[in-house]
Order: C-alpha cells, then structure tokens, then sequence
C-alpha cells in the first residue's frame, strides 16, 4: 500500500502522481487534511503480543501500519485561512494560532510515526519539514563544494545597511517561509485578493528604521547576475534539471517566480558531473530522497547554490520541460527505496548521475 499525505487531495500534483500510481495498479490511499476532518481517527496501542499497533481509520476503511509499504508526504497540514469554512476562525487570533499548530504537530507527529514504523518515506521525517529552513541547508552546501551567495541574516537594518554598502547597493533580501498577504473583499464581494512576497532587490529607502520598527529576522544577500536559472529536481539518485530563462523577461528577472511563462523558455539542462556529485552529496548529507534545488548560472559560468526545498513544487517543470519526474517518483514508491530499476521506456532521461 502506498499512502499519500497531502493538505489537498485536489491538488494537480496529487491528482497526476495518482493517476501513475493507479495505471501500475497500487493500492493508493490519499489522506488529506479535510479526509481527517471526517469521522476519522489514527489509534496507537499495544498489541496482544508485546508490541505496538498503529491504526489509521478512516471513514471508509481502516488502516494497519503494517500494510504501508510507502508514503509520499506532500506538504503539510497547515489549514489554510482562505477557505471560507475557517475564515471566522482566522478572525479570532488565539484561537486560529491553537488551532493551526494542532494540525501542523498532528501532521509532524503521524509522518514521524511512518517513519519510524520503518515505512519509506518521500521524505524522511524530520528532514521533510526541517530543511526547509534555509541556515543550515546552506551551510551543508558549502560544506560539500557549492559556491554560495555570502548571506547575512539579521533583524537590523543599519546592519543591512552595511552589508549594502559592502555590495555597492547590489542586494537582495528574501523571506525565510513564504509570506501570504489576505485582503479582505468588498462587502458584497467573496472574491479574496492575496499577495505573496518573493525575492526583491534593495534600495537605499528601504533601510530605514521608521519609528515602531519591529525587528523581524530577514535572508540578504548580493544581487547574483544570472545566465540562467535551474530547477533541478532530485528522485531518489535521478536528476532532472530545466533550465529557466529568466532573463527573457522583465517581471521575471529578478525571481522567476514571478510567472511570464509565455516569455520565459524551460527546457532540458545537462549538468555537468561534478556538479551531479555535489548534489548527491548534499542529498546524502540531509537524509533527502527528494527535493526541488535553484541554482544560478552566472555569465561567467559559474554555479551558484541557492536552496533546497524538500517539498518544492516539480509540476511546471514536468510539464513545460517534458521531463519524466512523475514516472521517476510513481517507480520509486512503488519500489520503496531510493534504488529503483527504471522502466525501459524511460531510458532516454536527460539528466547525469
């Protein structure tokens, strides 16, 4: 059996990996946080015979652990403000704030119990969660061979300002977790408007402590200018790299994130070996399986490390790339390790080891 953990059972990701998973005819189960809503359960005791029994029950069927070959753990359990069902939840402070960190522990709390129940993870807890914090991955980073951007964190800014000016005024500043802005809508309207904050370069002005500043830890690091940008995505000891042709557009220049799609071009990138072997050994280093990396290729060519995400999103880059990222991860549920064989039909896969 192979278990899906995922805040949305609708999301496209979801639904596409399903539906490769169910042509090799698996036993699938997708658990979301509104399944768990229902009247659901997961139960903990000892057995009869000195051990332990660990029992999901759903409404529609009840789970042994033991029958779990695998899960893919996609995201989190984070409940999600925009939902009309917790929006006058979200209105009261403390009671949303108890209510979140219950699912996010409850979350935390069932991936560790697969885990260590000795169930093939995608990806290992606590690594799922814990690398997607950005210090330490970083420094790993360097450890194994990648050139990093010097990065200064702080919540100062006559610090920053320093750091700015060691850069001649050539900075950015980014987030530690993505920051997602709600904007009420107008009385008769139940359309919400929401705004997300990405990388953005930093001017002068926005270095200035006004009154009632409230120090808030940032990420800042120099301005890197760009070749190319790369999305490589890591299944197991498989590497799909796409290159992302930023630079093709205005609004993307500066963090691709901000989709042009229709001018941005991703295609296919080969990697050279040595850079292939570093990230196996950041893989290693981090106990990950899998994971979504960005990376820069200068003018000069040079590559520089950005981050790892372990729960980053593949869907766009199998998509518009054409690489077989689904296939490569259905195979490696399937067969419950990081060594898979792959399909013959799958043979011509651009990417290096």
């Amino acid at each position: 059996m192979i278990l899906i953990l995922t805040r949305f059972e609708d999301d496209r990701t979801v639904l596409r990996l399903s539906q490769f998973l169910q042509d090799q005819g698996a036993d699938l189960v997708i658990i979301s946080q509104s399944m768990l809503e229902q009247p659901s359960s997961f139960f903990i005791s000892n057995d009869s015979n000195g051990g332990v029994r660990r029992t999901l029950c759903l409404v529609d069927r009840k789970i042994d652990l033991e029958e779990v070959q695998s899960a893919w753990l996609w995201r989190s359990w984070r409940p999600e403000p925009l939902l009309s069902r917790f929006r006058p939840l979200f209105a009261k402070r403390d009671e949303w704030r108890f209510f979140e960190n219950e699912w996010v522990a409850f979350h935390k709390g069932v991936a560790l119990t697969l885990a260590f129940h000795h169930v093939f993870c995608v990806n290992p807890p606590p690594w799922n969660t814990a690398f997607e914090e950005k210090c330490c991955q970083l420094a790993v980073a360097a450890e194994v061979g990648f050139r990093i951007p010097p990065t200064l964190y702080t919540t100062r800014l006559p610090i920053v300002q320093e750091f700015y000016e060691e850069h001649c005024g050539s900075i950015i500043y980014k987030p530690f977790r993505g920051y997602l802005q709600t904007i009420k809508p107008q009385q008769d309207d139940d359309l919400w408007l929401t705004r997300q904050l990405f990388t953005n370069r930093v001017n002068s002005e926005d270095l200035v402590e006004a009154e009632g500043f409230m120090p808030t830890p940032g990420i800042f690091q120099p301005y890197i200018a760009k070749q190319i940008e790369l999305r490589i995505v890591v299944v197991g000891r498989q590497l799909f790299a796409c290159a992302i042709h930023s630079q093709g557009s205005e609004r993307s220049r500066d963090d691709w994130r901000h989709y042009d799609f229709a001018n941005t071009l991703h295609e296919p990138y080969n990697l050279p070996a040595d850079v292939a072997q570093k990230i196996h050994r950041l893989m290693d280093r981090l106990g990950l399986v899998f994971g979504s990396i960005d990376m820069i290729l200068t003018p000069q060519g040079d590559y520089v490390f950005l981050e790892i995400n372990p729960n980053g999103q593949f869907d766009f880059v199998a998509r518009l790339a054409g690489l077989p990222i689904y296939e490569h991860l259905a195979t490696m549920l399937l067969a419950g390790k990081v060594e898979y064989s792959i399909p013959p039909e799958e043979q011509e896969v651009r990417h290096a080891d």
